[in-house]
């Protein structure tokens, strides 16, 4: 279900969604402040990106975890899990299956 289109400074709301999935692939397996940065800037928005962003959110957190991408796993693994599991939460909101 296409969500409602809000004012952002982008020519669309799709390059929008595009900025948040790079923002958060460049964080991938980083093991700095960046990543809980990114994902903390994004939370908000969360209910603004459209059903397409959050499905390539999780497919991408899907794979960090495949293949151990989560950077330390005592440090930086707990963040990323704690975000997949914001995304499914937003994902049941959306009615998305």
């Amino acid at each position: 279900m296409p969500r409602k289109s809000f004012n952002i400074p982008f020519k669309e709301q799709d390059d929008f969604g595009t900025l948040c999935i790079c923002s958060l692939r460049y964080c991938m397996g980083r093991q700095t402040y960046m990543p809980s940065l990114v994902r903390d800037i994004i939370r908000p928005l969360l209910p603004k990106l459209s059903d397409k962003d959050l499905a390539v959110m999780l497919q991408d957190c899907d794979f960090q975890r495949k293949y151990e991408m989560y950077g330390d796993p005592m440090i930086d693994k707990p963040g990323w899990e704690t975000w997949e599991q914001e995304l499914l939460v937003e994902k049941e909101k959306m009615g998305m299956t």
